[in-house]
């Protein structure tokens, strides 16, 4: 089961440049967009699921790609708080 995201929820990260298969990654993409999917690593390239599949496509980026774009890893969820 994922976690499910929502507005004014708040997330603890811990500040990497790297991630491992499977870890919610916090990325930025095009140096301003901030995004938090389901990271998986290939030879290649990168792909970032979103959590909520039935309504975004997953991001798949090259190596090469992730630094002309740029797409910059800033770390991993560790942690979901929600105020009720």
């Amino acid at each position: 089961m994922f976690p499910v995201l929502i507005e004014d929820d708040i997330v603890i990260i811990k500040k990497q440049d790297d991630f491992e298969n499977g870890d919610l990654v916090v990325a930025i993409v095009n140096g301003d967009e901030a995004t938090i999917k389901k990271g998986k690593k290939s030879d290649n390239s990168i792909l970032l699921q979103p959590l909520n599949t039935t309504k975004y496509e997953p991001l798949i980026f090259t190596y090469d790609e992730m630094k002309t774009i740029p797409v910059t890893i800033v770390g991993i969820v560790k942690q979901l708080k929600r105020e009720f």
